[in-house]
């Protein structure tokens, strides 16, 4: 008695799929790809520094109608703290893609991922911006241009 029930159970569940329709598999890699992305280009953004430091000051220099005593006299330290602020950029960008990767792997199988934790590299200028498929390179971020971006 039990084996038939079993029997007739296994083909009602047969029956029952069959009128399912599968769905189409979906997944969404790009918070995974943001993480990586940002783990290993990150540290482009210190090594354009240097570039992208003097490219933001004479862009505030031409934007500002600042006298020429201040302009003289800040040069210089403006240039080194502009490259610390890089190099916190940087950082932030490091952690941001450390804290993104386990959470990526969770939302992996689902359709649409959360945004990104630090959305400083999207709105600033870069060295290469570019997208390849849903993996975002940024090269060269310039974080003190974040108010121009």
């Amino acid at each position: 008695m039990s084996r038939a029930l079993c029997t007739g159970l296994v083909a009602l569940a047969l029956v029952a799929s069959a009128g399912l329709t599968p769905r189409a598999a979906s997944a969404d890699a790009s918070q995974l790809c943001r993480s990586l992305s940002s783990i290993v280009l990150a540290p482009t953004d210190i090594l354009f520094a240097p570039v992208t430091t003097a490219s933001d000051i004479r862009t505030g220099l031409a934007d500002q109608d600042d006298h020429w005593l201040p302009i003289v006299l800040g040069i210089v330290p403006g240039y080194v703290w502009l490259n610390y602020v890089q190099v916190g950029g940087t950082i932030l960008r490091i952690a941001a893609g450390a804290l993104e990767f386990v959470p990526g792997l969770f939302t992996l199988p689902r359709e649409q991922s959360p945004g990104p934790l630090f959305t400083s590299q999207d709105e600033a200028e870069a060295v290469l911006s570019t997208d390849v498929g849903p993996c975002p390179i940024r090269i060269g971020v310039h974080y003190n241009t974040i108010p121009w971006g």
